[in-house]
């Protein structure tokens, strides 16, 4: 389930140039249910001593200016936000809040709730070209002389795509109770230098990369891939796709 929404700035929108915690904190917040949201935030879904919170969401699109020596960002127009989770209550959660808000606040900001709309998965290919609405990332942790190390992968690497299906199997035993019945297989289409991006939240750098992929699995798989993003640290704000083929 995916939920679309588009905001306007009463002035300019001034945020970080790494925002994807302002924006975690936001949704958190907006969740209609303490109850919920506590359960989301400190529990999750488990798998061994894997915790997924099973939502992504994607970059602000809008107009905007990079201020670099600030390492700020500013929108002065119309903004547009998507959310997406295979958790119904969340979805809906968050737009019953946006839905009779008239006006919000993010970073302190208030911001006007200009549309909204909800889109149900439904899937029913095998394989979808897609484009990443926020980086996808996957990664592995190692010691090393007594400090914990971690090593981003690139898309070309040969363990890209195994650590993705790695993590997508985790997600969907995590929620489902059991492994799921067939591969879940992703090649990169169009990797380009400027589509790496290396961002921070809460102080950890992160490095993750946008572009086109081919997805290949069975369409209930798939739409679950769509709801939860692929790759690691969704409910960061990485790993949420839109499809485009």
């Amino acid at each position: 389930m995916r939920l679309s929404v588009t905001f306007k700035p009463q002035k300019t929108l001034h945020l970080p140039l790494n925002y994807q915690y302002v924006l975690q904190g936001f949704l958190y917040r907006s969740l209609t249910s303490p109850h919920f949201a506590d359960f989301l935030h400190e529990v999750g879904f488990q798998k061994g001593n894997r915790t997924f919170k099973l939502f992504t969401f994607s970059r602000l699109s809008g107009m905007h200016r990079i201020l670099i020596k600030q390492k700020k960002i500013e929108f002065t127009d119309t903004i547009t936000w998507h959310v997406s989770s295979v958790l119904e209550t969340l979805i809906q959660q968050l737009a019953e809040y946006l839905m009779f808000s008239e006006t919000i606040q993010l970073h302190g900001q208030v911001l006007t709730v200009e549309k909204l709309e909800i889109q149900r998965t439904k899937l029913e290919k095998n394989t979808y070209k897609i484009e990443m609405l926020s980086p996808v990332t996957v990664y592995s942790t190692y010691e090393k002389e007594d400090r914990k190390k971690t090593h981003y992968f690139q898309p070309l690497d040969p363990v890209f795509p195994v650590l993705i299906e790695s993590n997508f199997e985790n997600k969907y035993e995590a929620y489902h109770g059991k492994r799921p019945e067939h591969p879940f297989v992703i090649k990169p289409l169009q990797i380009l230098d400027k589509y790496k991006v290396v961002t921070t939240f809460k102080g950890h750098i992160i490095t993750g990369w946008l572009g086109k992929f081919e997805i290949e699995s069975s369409p209930e798989q798939l739409a679950f891939a769509y709801d939860t993003g692929i790759g690691g640290r969704n409910s960061q704000g990485f790993g949420m796709f839109e499809i485009v083929e």
